[in-house]
């Protein structure tokens, strides 16, 4: 499996009303909140780029901005975006003293102590305001930028725009304070002119504030030239959690030409140059708005590259001149967050699960893909295999009225509710990172992409709670894809606004009169309403037509068919996408009939022989077939007593032990009736020899403790040795009638070294349960209650968190989530490692230096990981450091897994995975790196890339955790 990291959601803490305290501090105790109670994620709506005073072009001051936004229109959340120039106005629009300011003091006087002092007066309650500002990108055009640093707001995150105002822009240095420019300088060069430049800046980000800053464009066709495709690629491959996005949906829609995109051409021959390019498409930058333009060109390479809608609220209507609407008026972004402080928005942002929407058009989203097993939301990918079947399920909502004002600035809502009329799917082949240098840089346009399908209100459902249901079934995996979604409250063939579902070019409103104009560009950008989805991308395993039939036919199993009493189920599909087709090739007895995908008995008469059936499975997929025949005994009716007649024959006594030989190249299968069937594949052992499996009585089993036991209690064995090169499939009869209250069946099987059952799960039928295993010893099936998180339920790694979570040593939190992209403290690791390794309890002190700060509820597992020589620390003045509460990055946790795989003396041999980034591992880690790669411990990304020094979600640590189980045989 592909291994992909969606998002770097970081533990939240309780909100502060106070923009000064809304940074992101994590002291360790807090970290026990982990499993029990932290806040529940949800959806909350925002903006980015909205002005003030500050900015010398607005005209509302910051309290008017904020109460429209967040209290009129009701956003969560507001990001302001004042240009990054000179400032001559503090936040009421006074003239500051002394004259223009640089725009970062200018947040450090007024902005940011006016936000602070209106939400200590109560206001605001609830809501999230950070001040960050619009940066003129060097030689291109704008960009929202913020820099949180770990205390979003605070005077030493002010003191950072500060820094870089002087360094990334052109403003004079007598405006800034002389031993700072001194500082500043001994380290880094100015830098404001090129594009170079630009991508100086944006590393300065990542260098400084990796996880804490972003930098998102602004109207990128504003201007002509403003900017090409490759610039885009470079400012993406120079920081990709920083520069993941841009303005696709425009702000400034109140203006004559929507957005500000104000471009001349020539209506009646838009494409007789490149300037349609330049404008607008349903409010809409071209870039996204075309199918197979520039978005799409970057999403096909796999970027995690989203689109974004905003305000760029200056004013709505002043005299003769109209801008842009109220931030939340018209333009929405939803984004789902784990919390509500800055950090967590960010977070949530640049995971890309979310949406924008023009006029309220929809106010809930939920887009999936699956592929049977798991599936994948906005910004996520699923990981499947060639042949696939992939389901795509869209459930939306639209509000009962939006905010349309007519006539306009009246106060008197138009209370219409918007309706969606179609949904656009949109799909694109995936093909990899473009190499800079090569045509395919410079490339702007994707080929591929196209509109799958069409979704009108025929093709939905509506459920209970008012949302509207699509279900599509999408064509087989067969490549990487992504999948996107635009809808819109127009028709397929508007005149002067959709052809053939594509929005056209938005025309100049030019009426004279202003009041006119003005109620006509409303009346405009309310008739023409959209939403676009951020992708969602679909990894496709190569899977061959030979590997999918020889798979299947390896897999592919009746059970028990040496006395058939009842009908049986013939399953009609195999692996990915193989196709099974069953006959009856012997079957003088006519005791078999196939129908309806069950082989229906109809056994002989009481006192006649048993019949002998051979059912035979033809397995296809493309042009590859072959088939497999299983002989099939239908037992004849027993003979039952009659009046003076004869007592009918008593039944033979069950076995409770079989043994078959091993074919080292063609394995073994074997079976005690009702109770288990094992089959060892060919290659899973070396040598021959035999393997079988025997009934425990009572006085033999190991204690089963408080578990229940559905099943009775198996030994397997083997004389070819007890760990196999290849899983053995195991399936066992059980019955649910000792089952406790919501308990459902489970394989465990007894460790003999930790003296305990281990969890091992399974798939359960309803009398049978499957496990694969790589070892043998003593098994049973027994009654757990499971967890079930909706959010787990959706994330690749289920299968890995299943088997943890039945093992006891991971867990959800209070709120019923058990929030896969969260990063993993060390502690968390460290505990998480230490109880599924079921390492001794270790009591007492550590030898950390920081051994205080270790949380309680992780010292012992600590202390246990560090004797077992798992888990070094730090060194640092006052001694070696464990750093509990700091995120594990992938380079440390490959360390850490190397440990355990030598001290186990499972160390591959042989070198391992060769990584893009090699450069970038640092020396301590590279031979870790490639021992937990040549296990497959540990993976890289789509891009070829490992990324040391990216933090560890529960989603990996689970993967991870999982992986160490299987290569270690527990």
């Amino acid at each position: 499996m592909k291994f992909n990291k969606q998002a770097r959601i970081i533990f939240p803490v309780f909100v502060s009303a106070s923009i000064l305290s809304t940074g992101l501090t994590v002291p360790s105790p807090q970290a026990a909140a982990a499993d029990n109670g932290a806040p529940q994620g949800q959806w909350l709506t925002g903006e980015f780029h909205a002005h003030t005073f500050e900015s010398d072009d607005a005209q509302s001051s910051l309290e008017s901005v904020l109460d429209h936004g967040l209290t009129t229109y009701g956003l969560d959340f507001i990001m302001l975006a004042d240009h990054l120039r000179s400032s001559k106005r503090d936040d009421t629009g006074a003239d500051i003293p002394g004259g223009p300011i640089p725009l970062s003091s200018g947040l450090l006087n007024y902005q940011v102590p006016k936000t602070k002092a209106l939400q200590e007066a109560g206001k605001y309650a609830g809501k999230t305001i950070f001040s960050g500002f619009e940066w003129d990108i060097p030689s291109h055009e704008h960009g929202s930028v913020g820099i949180l640093t770990d205390e979003p707001g605070s005077s030493s995150a002010l003191k950072a725009a500060n820094q870089f105002e002087y360094l990334f822009t052109n403003r004079d240095a007598t405006w800034f304070n002389p031993d700072d420019v001194t500082q500043w300088e001994a380290a880094d060069d100015r830098a404001y002119s090129s594009h170079a430049d630009s991508l100086t800046a944006i590393n300065w980000l990542k260098r400084n504030y990796p996880e804490s800053s972003y930098m998102i464009v602004n109207h990128p066709s504003r201007g002509v030239g403003k900017y090409k495709i490759s610039d885009f690629r470079d400012f993406n491959n120079t920081a990709p959690d920083i520069a993941f996005g841009f303005e696709g949906m425009l702000g400034n829609q109140m203006e004559p030409d929507r957005g500000g995109y104000g471009t001349a051409y020539d209506p009646a021959n838009p494409t007789a140059n490149d300037n349609y390019k330049y404008r607008s498409y349903g409010g809409v930058d071209y870039m996204v708005a075309k199918v197979g333009g520039v978005w799409d060109a970057l999403l096909g390479e796999g970027r995690k590259f989203w689109n974004f809608a905003n305000s760029d609220y200056h004013f709505k209507t002043i005299d003769t001149n109209s801008s842009g609407y109220w931030p939340g008026e018209y333009a929405k972004n939803y984004i789902w967050s784990e919390g509500r402080d800055t950090q967590d928005i960010l977070d949530g942002m640049r995971s890309g699960k979310s949406f924008s929407v023009f006029g309220d058009l929809i106010s809930a989203l939920d887009f999936r893909v699956a592929d049977g097993g798991t599936d994948a939301e906005m910004g996520e990918s699923l990981q499947a295999t060639e042949g696939d079947k992939l389901t795509l399920t869209i459930k939306f909502k639209s509000p009962e009225t939006n905010n349309y004002e007519n006539p306009i600035n009246s106060g008197q809502f138009g209370s219409i509710k918007p309706s969606v009329d179609h949904i656009d799917l949109i799909a694109g082949d995936v093909t990899g990172p473009a190499e800079k240098g090569t045509p395919a840089y410079d490339k702007a346009t994707n080929d591929s992409a196209h509109v799958v399908a069409t979704f009108t209100s025929e093709d939905w459902t509506t459920d209970a709670n008012g949302y509207n249901v699509i279900t599509y079934d999408l064509p087989r995996a067969s490549k990487d894809q992504y999948f996107r979604l635009r809808g819109t409250n127009l028709g397929m063939n508007v005149p002067g606004e959709t052809q053939d579902g594509n929005p056209l070019i938005d025309l100049k409103t030019t009426t004279a009169e202003v009041t006119t104009r003005f109620n006509e560009i409303n009346d405009r950008n309310y008739k023409d309403l959209w939403f676009y989805s951020n992708p969602i991308f679909v990894d496709a395993a190569a899977y061959s037509d030979e590997q999918a039939v020889s798979d299947t036919l390896g897999k592919l199993t009746l059970g028990d068919v040496s006395s058939v009493t009842a009908n049986i189920p013939l399953p009609a599909e195999g692996e990915h996408g193989a196709a099974i087709v069953w006959e009856e090739t012997a079957d003088a007895s006519n005791a078999i009939s196939i129908e309806n995908g069950a082989a229906k008995v109809s056994r002989p008469a009481a006192g006649q022989p048993n019949a002998s059936v051979t059912l035979k499975a033809t397995v296809s997929r493309g042009g590859v077939s072959e088939f497999k025949t299983f002989s099939v005994t239908v037992k004849a009716l027993p003979v039952t007593s009659t009046p003076g007649g004869s007592t009918p024959n008593q039944p033979e006594a069950p076995a409770t032990t079989v043994s078959v030989n091993i074919d080292p190249a063609k394995g073994a299968e074997g079976s005690l009736k009702d109770v288990v069937t094992f089959k060892l594949p060919g290659g899973a052992v070396t040598s021959g020899g035999t393997i079988g499996a025997s009934i425990l009585s009572a006085g033999q089993q190991p204690p089963l403790g408080n578990l229940r036991s559905l099943s009775p209690i198996i030994e397997m064995t083997s004389t070819a040795g007890t760990t196999f090169g290849k899983p053995v499939t195991l399936t066992f009869n059980y019955k649910m009638n000792s089952a406790e209250p919501g308990g459902q069946p489970a394989v465990y099987y007894y460790n003999e070294k930790l003296k305990k059952w281990i969890f091992l799960g399974g798939k359960a039928d309803g009398t049978a349960i499957t496990v694969d295993v790589k070892h043998f010893t003593t098994f049973g099936v027994f009654s757990y209650i499971p967890q079930s998180f909706a959010d787990l339920d959706a994330s690749w790694a289920k299968p890995y968190a299943d088997r943890l979570i039945g093992m006891g040593v991971i867990s959800g939190y209070g709120d019923g989530k058990f929030r896969p992209e969260r990063p993993v403290t060390r502690a968390e690791w460290v505990k998480l490692l230490a109880d599924a390794l079921g390492l001794p309890t270790a009591s007492g002190a550590t030898s950390f230096a920081d051994d205080s700060l270790i949380p309680a509820w992780a010292k012992a597992q600590v202390k246990a990981a560090t004797d077992a020589g798992y888990v070094t620390g730090f060194e640092a003045s006052g001694g070696s450091v464990f750093n509990g509460s700091q995120p594990i990055t992938r380079a440390e946790i490959a360390v850490i897994s190397a440990r355990v795989l030598k001290v186990a003396g499972s160390v591959p041999s042989g070198a391992g995975k060769t990584f893009a980034d090699a450069a970038h591992i640092p020396s301590w880690a590279i031979d870790a790196v490639g021992q937990a790669a040549a296990a497959s411990i540990i993976d890289g990304y789509l891009d070829n890339t490992f990324r040391p020094d990216a933090s560890l979600t529960r989603a990996e640590a689970v993967k991870i955790a999982y992986a160490l189980l299987d290569t270690l045989n527990i």
